[in-house]
């Protein structure tokens, strides 16, 4: 069971790998950072996808998951009941964690420095590859230097709002926060939730009530409905949820996530610290309305940087959080859709990903 410990800490990351293609040399990797439940199998799809590619993946569990160290009482409280200044240290020190965990794989595994390294983020995990990347100048010098050569990409994979620290509008609605759900029903109808397509109206008007927040389109088969109950189980894990995950999500620590973005995508300090890495944002229009609202205020931030804060934005017309799937009297070409790829369109998702890259 292939894991790294970060110096000095005695925390442990599990993760998984494709190991380097055959003979090739300059090969990319993908670092990948899972969300909320759904853990490093989640990815396992992409996996066989790399024979024949110049392209090896590495999905990193993320603390409180499988292989990886729990965090301690002290953590956990911070996270239910800490005070504004230490939920910021408790994140930050995650980004600085994970950044130990990377620059630890990099070497472990001797990676290609030619084809170099995308970071990336996927869902809830979005939040703590943000705070990698707004850790870095606090880093050991050595440690900096070996991320700023390797790090060649950032991708910020279908990023809900509420790991952005983004308000959410009046409307909004996720059932993990619904209170006429019993407690026990929530965490179930989330699932269904993430899984579903949603229809929405004009995304191009950038309008909060052009965004279905509710009501799922029964047309399309949600991502995970035929997998049995066994399989669903090896690629998640549900009580993560209640220890921190659901609580990150809160409004609590939306203040110390969005100051981590803001620094991680809008300080020029920042930026200038990663002078060889190109940020990516790719996101599904199918998804829960969290998601494109969440890139619509990133884009008009980017904007009013003009210039200063470049990120390469790729919306996918069509997709969701899980999936590819279209209607199958559609006339339309094959749409990508972004989590449900891995399910049922591995290849999409690894050529979406491998378009991201910077050359």
């Amino acid at each position: 069971m292939p894991t790294v410990i970060v110096p000095g800490k005695g925390i442990r990351f599990f993760f998984t790998d494709t190991g380097p293609p055959l003979n090739v040399p300059n090969y990319t990797t993908f670092i990948l950072v899972h969300g909320h439940t759904y853990h490093a199998g989640v990815f396992q799809r992409l996996l066989p996808l790399t024979e024949g590619r110049s392209v090896r993946i590495i999905c990193i569990n993320r603390r409180e998951y499988p292989g990886s160290t729990p965090h301690t009482a002290e953590e956990l409280k911070v996270y239910t009941s800490g005070s504004q200044g230490k939920r910021a240290t408790l994140l930050n020190e995650a980004g600085v964690n994970l950044a130990l965990c990377v620059n630890e794989i990099i070497q472990q595994c001797a990676l290609s420095s030619a084809g170099g390294v995308a970071l990336v983020g996927w869902s809830l995990g979005n939040t703590f590859t943000m705070a990698a990347m707004a850790s870095i100048l606090g880093l050991p010098a050595p440690v900096k230097e070996r991320l700023q050569n390797f790090v060649k990409t950032i991708i910020v994979w279908d990023a809900p709002s509420h790991a952005l620290g983004i308000k959410s509008p009046p409307n909004a609605y996720v059932p993990l926060f619904d209170q006429d759900l019993a407690p026990k029903a929530r965490g179930p109808a989330f699932g269904k939730w993430l899984e579903s397509y949603f229809i929405h109206g004009n995304l191009s008007s950038r309008d909060p009530d052009q965004l279905n927040y509710r009501t799922h389109d029964p047309s399309r088969k949600r991502s995970f409905e035929d997998l049995p109950f066994g399989e669903l189980l090896k690629i998640s894990h549900f009580t993560v949820g209640d220890n921190c995950d659901t609580v990150l999500m809160q409004p609590p620590f939306a203040s110390a996530i969005s100051a981590i973005v803001n620094r991680a995508l809008f300080s020029g300090e920042i930026r200038a610290a990663w002078p060889h890495t190109q940020v990516s944002y790719i996101y599904g229009e199918a998804n829960t309305w969290d998601i494109p609202f969440a890139a619509w205020n990133i884009e008009e931030r980017v904007r009013e940087a003009r210039g200063k804060a470049p990120i390469n934005f790729r919306p996918i017309d069509g997709a969701n959080h899980f999936v590819r799937l279209f209607p199958p009297s559609s006339s339309m070409p094959i749409l990508i859709v972004i989590f449900q790829l891995f399910w049922d369109d591995p290849k999409k998702a690894l050529d979406e990903l491998i378009g991201c890259i910077k050359v």
